[in-house]
């Protein structure tokens, strides 16, 4: 069967200083949108109204919203008593919702009907008359991809993922022995048109909470131009990268929010269908499995607290 959503729509965290938030936001390649005193809205150059949101409370992550795949899968989750309603949204591009818990408390949400956002033009490819190769400005920063959850039970969340919203898996990670599962890569199914290598890896935690969230960059050539102007702006905390990815064939890079929340620049090469190959593939201790460098303690051990209302 076909999944529920069709895509992501945006993360939703917390923190105390909006200001602070904006301030890294905008180094990091997002755009102001709108926002008071209680929320921030932010969004990328493609057509989604917004694909971050944060609110004021407590540093963390307060969960995600994901694009059903048509009306009906609202209606049809309220009946089957696992939301309480469907809501009209109060946020920039408006729409419908209805908001789900995971096995671990934290919102997920599913919206429809949606007002898109006017893509923003593309970087200009062709030098002009005052044109120079060195440009120094923030990542052009497209959409929200993907985040990645810790959990201290692993199956019940992942079966939670793939039974309610039918995603399904793409590659498991394992330590030592095969029954020694680290995590799974789940992603949409949406037959044979092509997704994402994933849009959510669940993995074992001492704590329920969210390792990163990651977002699309236009091009390759963006992770460079973003690393080098959040590392030129100053003030900001670069945990790993630039790398690449084995599984998926991804470019990364991540990056520390003021408020211990990790981002990625991210883009992919590798895509999906409902007909790729599933993979188990062992790897060694601390997810030392990609190429380049060892992943740095602290990366291995992040996980940013669910904020529960």
């Amino acid at each position: 069967m076909t999944s529920l959503i069709s895509g992501v729509a945006h993360a939703r965290l917390s923190a105390p200083d909006l200001g602070r938030m904006r301030a890294f936001l905008e180094d990091f390649g997002l755009i102001y949108v709108d926002g008071d005193k209680d929320r921030l809205f932010m969004r990328g150059s493609g057509d989604a109204p917004f694909i971050h949101v944060t609110e004021r409370g407590a540093p963390g992550v307060a969960g995600f919203s994901y694009i059903a795949a048509n009306e009906a899968v609202l209606r049809d989750l309220v009946k089957a008593g696992d939301a309480a309603g469907v809501e009209q949204i109060d946020e920039p591009g408006g729409g419908k919702r209805v908001r789900l818990r995971d096995p671990n408390g934290m919102e997920i949400a599913l919206i429809t009907g949606q007002t898109p956002a006017a893509p923003l033009p593309p970087r200009p490819k062709t030098r002009d008359a005052a044109g120079a190769s060195v440009t120094e400005r923030p990542a052009r920063v497209r959409r929200f991809a993907h985040c990645a959850l810790t959990t201290p039970d692993l199956v019940k969340s992942l079966d939670w993922f793939q039974t309610k919203l039918r995603l399904i898996p793409t590659d498991e990670l394992y330590v030592g022995q095969e029954d020694n599962t680290l995590g799974r890569f789940l992603r949409i199914n949406q037959g044979e048109t092509p997704q994402d290598h994933h849009i959510l890896f669940v993995f074992r935690g001492a704590a329920a909470g969210v390792h990163h969230i990651s977002f699309e960059v236009e091009s390759p050539d963006e992770i460079f131009v973003g690393f080098n102007h959040l590392d030129k702006s100053g003030g900001h905390d670069h945990v790993r990268g630039i790398g690449r990815h084995a599984l998926g064939a991804q470019l990364f890079d991540y990056w520390m929010s003021p408020f211990n929340q990790m981002h990625e620049h991210w883009h992919p090469s590798e895509h999906m269908t409902e007909q790729s190959a599933f993979n188990r593939i062992r790897i060694g201790e601390g997810m030392s499995y990609d190429y380049g460098e060892r992943p740095p303690e602290r990366f291995v051990k992040q996980s940013s607290p669910l904020v529960i209302a």
